[in-house]
């Protein structure tokens, strides 16, 4: 083997050939991301077992070929056989709809805290965990790097900040796992009708449909949006590095944001859509909300230094496949 084939980073390929044969559980997995990756581990020869409650999550995502365990993750006896017989463990299981929290937070508390710290301690295999930019706040610079103070604004951040800070703390004697800070996800399959649902299918569906589209603020303030198929290529890259590689993985014990570094406007976005519907795009501009955070754009240099990744889906690409 040539010096230069050692020294060479892993790549996308490296990442989806590795699952042959393996064992994986996926939290959520009939959720947007969830449906999306467990397809996605089921064509690279995977066999997959979903657990989710579908409160948020709809059966009919789940690809055919996959298990699906009906369940709450609160409950343990609806995991504890699929922890133990898994290769890997990706937990996207979550009350994501910040709302919800705020309006329960003992049982988003149960859920997005509790649960989560018994999987990981409880797993005897890796864990890729599903943190999201909401711990980072109100950004004080931009772009976001991994290193950027926490400071979440809410119960669901702060739920998010507290796994993804216990991942970062462990050591070598412990579970192999990562965390992944997701930014503003879109793709095909996200219920614009969800309260989960983000900003980017809910406009789409509202100007594919005549309807006004309601924009909080001026319209200026700036989001991160990356296509799920580029999320599902990150979960697989530090999923097969931990499985591969244990606490020796230099996915172990750290997080990755899981952004493009390229951010846009909603006017920008809009104008971006209008390019794919007949008639004039209706927008009217609301007084904007209290705790909304103006400006938010990730850096994936780390993630793209350490696994050879790079978003794929350029936002003018990913919005034309929503209207295929």
């Amino acid at each position: 083997m040539k010096k230069s084939e050692v020294l060479k980073p892993p790549s996308y390929c490296d990442g989806l050939m590795e699952w042959a044969g393996k064992h994986v559980l996926v939290t959520g997995g009939a959720g947007f991301i969830g449906s999306h990756l467990s397809a996605k581990l089921l064509s690279l020869g995977a066999s997959v077992t979903v657990v989710d409650d579908l409160s948020a999550g709809d059966m009919g995502r789940v690809p055919k070929g996959v298990e699906l365990i009906e369940g709450c993750i609160t409950d343990t006896s609806s995991l504890s056989d699929a922890i133990q017989g898994s290769d890997a463990i990706f937990h996207l299981a979550a009350i994501a709809s910040v709302p919800l929290c705020e309006a329960d937070p003992a049982w988003s508390d149960k859920v997005n805290l509790q649960a989560s710290l018994e999987i990981i301690s409880s797993a005897n295999c890796p864990v890729i965990f599903a943190s999201s930019a909401a711990i980072y706040g109100e950004p004080i610079e931009i772009p976001i790097a991994e290193n950027h103070p926490i400071s979440p604004v809410g119960y669901y951040g702060q739920q998010k900040a507290t796994i993804d800070a216990n991942i970062c703390s462990l050591d070598s004697q412990s579970t192999p796992a990562c965390a992944l800070r997701f930014f503003n996800v879109y793709g095909e399959g996200q219920d614009p009708s969800s309260q989960y649902s983000g900003v980017l299918s809910i406009f789409i569906d509202r100007a594919s449909t005549g309807r006004q589209i309601s924009i909080f603020g001026d319209g200026e303030q700036t989001r991160d949006f990356i296509h799920v198929s580029d999320v599902v290529q990150a979960l697989l890259l530090t999923g097969n590095s931990l499985v591969e590689s244990g606490v020796s993985s230099p996915a172990h014990a750290s997080a990755f944001n899981i952004c493009t570094g390229s951010p846009v406007t909603l006017n920008e976005v809009v104008s971006l859509i209008s390019a794919h519907v007949e008639e004039e795009i209706s927008v009217t501009y609301e007084d904007g909300r209290d705790g909304d955070i103006k400006h938010s754009s990730g850096d994936p240099t780390k993630l793209q230094s350490t696994f050879d990744w790079k978003p794929e889906t350029s936002l003018s690409d990913g919005i034309l496949s929503l209207f295929g």
